[in-house]
């Protein structure tokens, strides 16, 4: 037996023995013809219309994504919370500001106390401020809490902070002032003239409130640290007897602000500061009443509105020259539906609350249809449109704006969103069908010409291996004759390489 490796060269000219067969083989009938393959080649060369859609479908996303970007700054939190514009029918009383999530409001604001800071003065009085010798030694000044009994008597005193001690030689008003002003112990000292003309020291605590008191302790180089002789005259201590250590004479008690907003009782150790509500601030200046406005502002409200008005004629400009120059309602139902979308959204009637204004034409804002149908319409503001909305209900207008807004982003967001958004979707899908059919263009085809003699066979590429009917009988056919003229066992080599089968499954014997 012989393998097909070791064939006869007088045998090698497949036309010599089996003319019929040669002719069939070389007429192209067992492979396809050429043609298909030259026509894929140039079908793929030239322009793809998929390419053109995705290529829309991306500038119309595009599109979509600049205006979602303007209309998400109309209703951003630093601007419909941006705070309005705040009034007080008696600044003398309060006077008031507005922050970050001020909205729309009216307060009635009742002060009965104002906060104030605890305070002492010297019992004594000296005819100037700079000359006169108070005394030497030290002040010990701390800040903290009484237990009170009474407005000057306490059982404790609570300390909140760590005691500050000042030096004090040959001390005046005047020096002893600047000594402790200097040393940051958390109080005040001020040289006051009475109303006969002589001068007294007076200490108060820095903050205002109840709970906000102070205590001073003198070591005394006279010896004696709670007389009223020396600086001990200084002693401030509310625990000890009036003159025997509480030797200042307290002028004010430390108290809370109190108040009513809207009816609502209220208490603060400060008398600036006070919430009203929300982005809503009063500073308290006196005891009284006082009616708190808060108002949109209406600068703001106007810039919301063309902006508004802006992007959506920026948009729709852009969708009309897109859609009109390259995509059909016929070819493209889901971009041709945008702009009408659009269209609908801004001329829709909203919810907005109480408020009696919930279309954008009320706040001046009026839609004006397209030239042609199909196409995205513009809007226009009249200002004073917006104006007249402003002073009947300025809130009603603003949150008109702000829902408008928002839902136009929405309707956006409809087709932009990466989860379930119609161009998103139809981009996918023209991407796989792209994809396909550049495997079908690029996929090897089947060479259109057969070995015609046993030394072409046996450099048949092994990687065809998807083998017509036709050519298998042909390959049969060959291997028949062959074995007829040469006797041998046919197997391995032409099964693998010809008819996909294992290397066992065929043989010619002759």
């Amino acid at each position: 037996m012989n393998s097909l490796s070791g064939y006869n060269s007088s045998f090698s000219s497949f036309d010599s023995l089996l003319p019929n067969l040669s002719s069939l083989l070389s007429s192209g009938l067992l492979l396809g013809s050429s043609s298909a393959a030259s026509q894929s080649s140039a079908s793929s060369s030239a322009t793809d219309p998929i390419q053109i859609e995705l290529s829309t479908l991306g500038q119309l996303m595009s599109i979509l994504g600049t205006f979602q970007s303007s209309l998400q700054q109309i209703y951003a939190p630093s601007i419909q919370f941006g705070g309005g514009t705040a009034s007080s029918s008696n600044p003398a009383v309060a006077s008031v500001s507005t922050s970050t999530g001020a909205q729309n409001a009216s307060y009635l604001l009742n002060v009965s106390q104002l906060a104030q800071a605890h305070s002492a003065t010297t019992s004594f009085s000296l005819s100037d401020s700079g000359t006169t010798v108070v005394g030497s030694g030290s002040l010990t000044i701390t800040t903290g809490s009484y237990a009170y009994t009474s407005s000057t008597s306490a059982t404790s005193f609570t300390a909140n902070d760590t005691p500050v001690t000042i030096s004090i030689s040959n001390g005046t008003l005047s020096s002893i002032a600047s000594s402790i002003n200097g040393a940051n112990a958390g109080v005040v000292a001020n040289v006051v003239q009475n109303s006969s003309g002589a001068y007294q020291l007076q200490i108060s605590q820095a903050s205002t409130g109840a709970s906000n008191n102070f205590k001073i302790s003198v070591s005394d180089n006279d010896g004696n640290n709670t007389d009223q002789s020396g600086l001990s005259r200084l002693a401030f201590d509310q625990t000890l007897a009036v003159g025997s250590g509480q030797n200042l004479t307290q002028t004010q008690a430390a108290l809370n602000a109190s108040y009513t907003i809207n009816g609502a009782s209220g208490s603060n150790a400060s008398n600036f500061g006070i919430q009203l509500g929300s982005g809503v601030s009063a500073n308290l200046l006196a005891t009284g009443s006082s009616n708190i406005t808060v108002n949109v502002d209406f600068g703001q409200l106007n810039t919301n509105a063309q902006s508004l008005a802006s992007a959506f004629n920026t948009a729709q400009g852009s969708i009309n020259s897109l859609l009109g120059n390259q995509v059909l309602p016929s070819n493209d139902p889901i971009a041709a539906m945008l702009p009408r979308m659009l269209n609908q959204q801004v001329q829709n009637s909203y919810s907005n609350g109480s408020s009696l204004l919930t279309m954008l034409s009320q706040v001046g804002l009026s839609y004006q249809s397209p030239a042609q149908y199909g196409l995205g319409g513009t809007l226009s503001l009249n200002v004073n449109s917006l104006q007249a909305a402003y002073n009947s209900d300025s809130s009603g207008a603003a949150n008109l704006l702000y829902t408008a807004a928002q839902s136009l982003n929405a309707l956006a967001n409809s087709y932009t969103s990466q989860g379930s958004g119609s161009l998103v979707n139809e981009t996918r899908a023209l991407q796989t069908q792209q994809r396909n059919r550049q495997l079908v263009i690029h996929t090897p085809q089947t060479p259109n010409t057969f070995p015609f003699n046993l030394q072409n066979l046996l450099s048949y590429p092994s990687g065809n291996s998807m083998l017509s009917a036709q050519q298998i009988s042909g390959l049969a056919m060959y291997a028949l004759v062959y074995s007829i003229g040469a006797p041998y066992t046919l197997n391995a080599l032409l099964v693998g390489q010809g008819l996909g089968l294992s290397s066992s499954g065929f043989s010619a014997t002759a």
